[in-house]
């Protein structure tokens, strides 16, 4: 009985010592669940020009390129998770496929096996981790777009049978607009047409995201009249907004007039 005891004193204690646990410092995606049982092993997060792949790896006067691609610049999150056996590439990739799917993503190109190309290039070329090498009839790869965000998903079984999975998801920064939503400032609206433009391509890519247009005036010679020329600016802009199919729903206007004036901008916009 001493025996049996101490064996399975020995065993609890092997398993939790190879019990793996998250990078430091790392964390999954805010709007994705891991898989069961898995951990992350790479990550990182930055501002980056990323390339979005959209065809399968060919190799052109002895480089290796993607059939098609796009290039966009934003906030960069990438991670890789050890995936726990016996489970297969094909049951993670699946359920992150599920995940993009329920939430309405759009898949802008998908590959499989030999038909994404070589496993090598994928690992050290095109995500730059090694441990993504693997058998090239395990792989899955593709590319999808939420919103402004877009998110490649790469899983893959080594020769030594550990399974991985790469997840990259990339928030696009529309003209600048990205880096300053949130910031808590407001962002300056002069009224030319780029930024009228930046600002619908922003809320029609976040569709539940609402805007608030606070509008300053100091021309006035009375607080009335200054209230009155900044709503008439703030309602001008409005309905440009409706006229480029923004709900007026999401539209809220605030005349501030003379009053808390800090900006030399008539218009703040806030979006949140």
């Amino acid at each position: 009985m001493r025996t049996l005891v101490v064996f399975l004193y020995i065993l609890f204690c092997s398993v939790y010592a190879s019990a793996e646990t998250d990078l430091p410092n790392s964390s999954d995606y805010p709007q994705f669940l891991r898989f069961p049982g898995s951990y992350i092993v790479q990550y990182d997060q930055g501002d980056e020009n990323y390339r979005l792949v959209l065809g399968s790896l060919q190799k052109v006067n002895g480089v290796v390129i993607p059939e098609k691609e796009q290039r966009l610049t934003g906030r960069l999150t990438q991670i890789t998770y050890r995936i726990p056996e016996p489970s297969t590439p094909d049951e993670a990739f699946s359920m992150f496929e599920a995940q993009l799917t329920k939430r309405g993503a759009t898949t802008l190109f998908k590959c499989s096996g030999r038909d994404c190309g070589s496993s090598n290039q994928w690992a050290n070329t095109i995500f730059r981790y090694s441990r993504l090498y693997g058998v090239e009839e395990s792989q899955s790869f593709a590319a999808f777009r939420l919103n402004n965000k877009y998110v490649s998903l790469y899983a893959v079984e080594r020769g030594n049978k550990r399974v991985y999975l790469r997840l990259d998801v990339l928030v696009e920064n529309i003209m600048g607009l990205d880096g300053q939503v949130g910031e808590g400032d407001g962002i300056p609206f002069t009224g030319n047409a780029s930024e009228l433009q930046a600002l619908v391509a922003y809320l029609n890519a976040n569709p539940e995201q609402n805007v608030w247009l606070v509008g300053h005036d100091l021309s006035g010679q009375t607080r009335q009249q200054q209230l009155d020329k900044a709503k008439e600016k703030l309602l001008a802009l409005q309905l440009r907004l409706i006229e480029q199919n923004i709900s007026s729903d999401r539209i809220n206007v605030y005349s501030l007039g003379g009053f808390a004036a800090t900006s030399s901008a008539d218009i703040l916009v806030f979006i949140e």
